[in-house]
């Protein structure tokens, strides 16, 4: 197992070896390659145009998936890195890393189901629905392989994708997730928050989120923006996901088998994710990587970008296709 550290205590960490000013450095630099700003972003939700007129207009081809038109966004070159996000938000999650990931890869964000601006498939929606529909998405823009990386509830979704097709990843992230199976208790918490949620309304749910979702390193206007965003999350889509959650699968003896870089990455002060939750995810995988964030609660990727995205881009850049 491959560790990212910096201090004594094996892969719990508070910085990369290059330290946070780099990191920052490193991320001006890569704004400043002109990559980003030579290719232009493209951004859909499908209707059906032929694949040489998306080309022509710079932008992901509008195209359905299954019995959905998922909402999506499309940016960059290079080999692909497909960014899920947990639940109940939406692709504007990963915001600050695809404008940096962009500089280096082809960057693929969509909506799931339920969420942002895709349409909501009310009851349920199971983990092996969502990553269909992703692997959907990826066939309709002709793209044949890809990294996959995915936070919370999107990590599971990963799993699926992976275990199902592993031939189609060079690269997995497994972001504040967890490979514990459903417990019959958990099973019923779940379903009945569900039903609260559509009777009661989202703020069942951020309430819930509340208990654990900010670590101390969570800064005001993330804190806004993220409660915002759960706000404004379809309660359908919500309740839906809950219901599927339940549903999970246990993944851990699919994930032994693959052979397949993973980054792995957790807060320091993550209740759900946390230290033994993440040794179990570790435990289950050939090619692991992991980083723990010192002083960040379950959203790594906001509560301290400045060391989760340049681990992320040189984790994906030393694994990524030649």
């Amino acid at each position: 197992m491959n560790i990212i550290c910096s201090d004594q205590t094996i892969g719990w960490i508070g910085a990369s070896p290059a330290g946070p000013q780099d990191q920052r450095n490193r991320a001006t630099r890569l704004r400043r390659t002109g990559a980003f700003l030579e290719s232009k972003p493209r951004t859909g939700c499908f209707t059906c145009y032929p694949r040489s007129r998306a080309k022509n207009h710079g932008r992901a081809c509008p195209l359905r998936c299954r019995d959905v038109e998922l909402s999506f966004d499309d940016v960059g070159s290079g080999p692909c890195v497909v960014l899920i996000h947990g639940h109940p938000f939406d692709r504007s999650l990963w915001q600050p890393q695809v404008e940096v990931l962009a500089t280096e890869f082809r960057v693929v964000a969509p909506d799931l189901r339920g969420f942002g601006a895709s349409p909501v498939t009310p009851h349920l929606v199971t983990l092996r629905g969502y990553a269909e529909d992703v692997e959907e998405l990826l066939t309709r823009l002709g793209i044949e392989r890809a990294a996959a990386v995915g936070l919370s509830m999107g990590g599971l979704v990963v799993m699926d994708l992976a275990t199902t097709h592993p031939e189609r990843w060079w690269a997995l992230g497994l972001v504040t997730t967890t490979v514990e199976p459903v417990t019959p208790q958990e099973r019923a918490v779940r379903r009945e928050r569900a039903d609260l949620l559509e009777r009661d309304g989202m703020h069942v749910l951020i309430d819930y989120m509340h208990t654990g979702l900010y670590g101390p390193l969570a800064a005001p206007e993330v804190r806004s923006r993220v409660d915002t965003m759960m706000a404004r999350a379809p309660v359908a889509g919500a309740a839906a996901a809950l219901r599927g959650r339940a549903e999970r699968p246990d993944y851990r003896p699919r994930l032994r088998e693959l052979d397949i870089p993973t980054f792995v990455c957790t807060g320091s002060e993550d209740p759900w994710s946390n230290e033994a939750v993440t040794a179990e995810i570790i435990d289950h995988l050939r090619r692991p990587e992991l980083l723990v964030v010192e002083g960040a609660g379950h959203l790594p990727n906001l509560e301290a970008g400045d060391v989760f995205t340049p681990s992320l881009i040189e984790f994906l850049a030393r694994h990524a296709p030649r």
